[in-house]
């Protein structure tokens, strides 16, 4: 009996060994198995993971030095004929007394006959392997034997220690994997930031981080107006026409949804529509922007499958944000210094301050700048104010990325509170010029929330052109404004009469309306008179008595009547062409200036 206890407590000794030995997990369930079968009675042993996902009990350690595994050998069973899983449930040992009688479990006896073992006693542990799967120990003797309270205790201690040694290789494993994916993620962070720092394009951020982050990702970048994107969230839809809705109808509402998203360290996950994209789904994702002083230069959207990121993942996405932030800065800057350069230089041929032709047009194509037969768009609201730097640099980006689908030269610089772009070549004509000027228009209003005026300069073919393109383009927009018009403008959607009315004095104009017809229109407002409608469809027609009376549908003898009636009333003769003149151009100017008290009005160009 002494001696039988020594042995027992070499084998204690010898599991106790393994809590703090640092082995492998694998390894550490095989050294269970044989120290168990050390010095005592037990010919074989094993440890069964009951994975009730697949619903079997699968072999994961074994000690059987008698038997020679064949071939195929198997090394699952189903839960439902194998004794592990009420094991574990209960968390008591078992003691099955012959195995190779077990009418409970066939496949149990099956296996009991096949490797000639007959008392059996599993226990269950207090650990899981490395996929989280409960453990059970089972111990093996070829004949059948009657197991005493000192086996079951010494058998409970091994099962004890067992679980201590697991929990331990589990925990190693574990910070082992941790350190593995922190030391991952740190050098995905400085390998993207060496990308970024070395003026790599973004795209290539994308594909460095799908390895550690393997989630269907879009890259939004508002600095070039595009989207990267990376396999298809949808199990229906194929990588290419992911892509390709995007990069296309997708990148508006895209960004729109991301403009819209506060910045949550990646813990934040909301429904997302893909209608707009042209998918029937609503999928799970992420949207963190890439601020920088404040403004939004794009952003990242995970797919998550509804799913939070776990603690590598976060932290690799937060290492892409940073590098993506620093290459859309540095995207920014490149853009900004790009069209203050460029402002400087169409500064000095609108004001016709350069000298020598083939210097400047040297220091053009230096520029990347085409100015043979070209245009430019000016737009400008109301507010009149330029803003500051980083949203106005958001704003130019916008009109140039859509001047960019139409015109890939395009180029967007200010000058003073207005937005200028280079529209070069002759690739558009008037009407498509036309679209892309009202596409400014509504990209402008989505930025600042006002509708703008813009104006297209007329075509510039030498050098002196800007100059009187410019002075043409400031007298239209100052025209509009006086006149509370936006949108599209051009210089002749103004008739001569809205030109003086701009351009005089608004009093004095008032004073000589007031003086010519301020009678007459006394006169209609109390007596609920026709005098004023009268003399205007009389002067529209040129002082034909029959078309102005047809105009007004009236006979011409009521006509005539009315118009003797404003000679006696008022003396005025409407043979004397002094006269007319005066009323006519009074009843002009006085359309031009109610049409001027209502912004948004237009005034007759007749």
């Amino acid at each position: 009996m002494t001696q039988s206890l020594a042995e027992r407590l070499r084998s204690l000794a010898q599991i106790a060994s393994l809590v703090n030995s640092g082995t492998a997990l694998p390894e550490i369930l095989e050294r269970i198995t044989v120290a168990v079968c050390q010095r005592s009675p037990w010919s074989s042993s094993a440890l069964m993971a009951v994975d009730e996902r697949s619903g079997f009990s699968e072999l994961v350690a074994r000690y059987d030095p008698l038997y020679a595994r064949p071939p195929g050998d198997r090394d699952r069973w189903p839960l439902e004929t194998s004794p592990t899983r009420t094991v574990l449930e209960t968390g008591t040992l078992l003691v099955i007394r012959d195995a190779q009688e077990a009418a409970d479990y066939a496949d149990y006896r099956e296996e009991a006959r096949l490797r000639a073992y007959r008392t059996v006693v599993l226990l269950p542990l207090r650990a899981a392997d490395g996929q989280g799967r409960g453990l059970v120990m089972s111990v093996h003797a070829h004949e059948v034997r009657k197991i005493d309270e000192d086996e079951l205790a010494f058998l409970a201690a091994v099962a004890e220690l067992a679980s201590l040694a697991v929990e331990k290789a589990a925990l190693l494993q574990l910070e082992r994997q941790q350190t593995t994916h922190l030391r991952q993620v740190l050098e995905l962070h400085a390998a993207a930031m060496e990308r970024v720092l070395a003026g790599h394009p973004i795209p290539e951020l994308a594909r460095l981080v799908a390895s550690d982050l393997p989630l269907p990702i879009v890259i939004l970048d508002f600095t070039s107006h595009r989207a990267i994107a990376g396999t298809s969230p949808l199990a229906t839809v194929g990588d290419a026409d992911w892509q390709a809705a995007v990069r296309g109808r997708g990148y508006a509402h895209l960004a729109e949804m991301l403009v819209s998203a506060p910045a949550g360290a990646f813990a934040r996950m909301r429904d997302l529509s893909l209608r707009p994209l042209g998918f029937e789904s609503v999928v799970s994702a992420i949207l963190e922007p890439c601020l920088v002083e404040g403004a939004i230069l794009g952003g990242i959207i995970l797919f998550t499958d509804g799913r939070p990121l776990d603690s590598f993942e976060a932290l690799a996405a937060q290492g892409l944000r940073s590098a993506l932030s620093v290459a859309l800065l540095r995207a920014q800057v490149r853009f900004t210094t790009q069209a203050e350069t460029h402002g400087e230089f169409f500064q000095r041929l609108f004001t016709g301050n350069w000298r020598d032709r083939e210097e400047t047009l040297a220091r053009a194509g230096h520029l990347g700048l085409k100015l043979e037969a070209a245009r430019f768009a000016l737009l400008q609201d109301d507010a009149d104010k330029p803003g500051d730097a980083t949203s106005r640099a958001s704003l130019q980006r916008a009109l140039l990325g859509v001047a960019q689908r139409s015109l890939p030269e395009a180029s967007a610089f200010a000058d003073g509170g207005a937005e200028l772009l280079l529209l070069p070549g002759t690739a558009l004509d008037e009407k498509a010029l036309g679209r892309l000027m009202q596409r400014l228009v509504e990209a402008m209003q989505r930025q600042t929330g006002r509708r703008p005026i813009a104006v297209l300069s007329r075509p510039c073919v030498a050098l002196e052109d800007y100059r009187d393109a410019r002075q043409a383009v400031a007298r239209t927009v100052d025209l509009a404004r006086r006149l509370g018009r936006s949108g599209v403008v051009a210089e002749g959607d103004f008739g001569p009469f809205a030109r003086l009315i701009a351009a005089a004095d608004r009093e004095e104009l008032r004073r000589f309306v007031a003086d010519t017809v301020g009678r007459l229109e006394a006169h209609d407002r109390s007596h609920g008179g026709e005098m004023l409608p009268t003399l205007e469809a009389f002067f529209a027609h040129h002082g034909r008595y029959q078309a102005a009376a047809d105009a007004l549908g009236i006979h011409v003898t009521t006509l005539r009547y009315r118009l003797r009636r404003v000679a006696e009333l008022f003396g005025i003769a409407l043979e004397d062409a002094d006269s007319r003149i005066a009323l006519e151009l009074a009843l002009r100017m006085r359309r031009g200036l109610a049409a001027d008290a209502e912004p948004g009005s237009s005034i007759s160009s007749k």
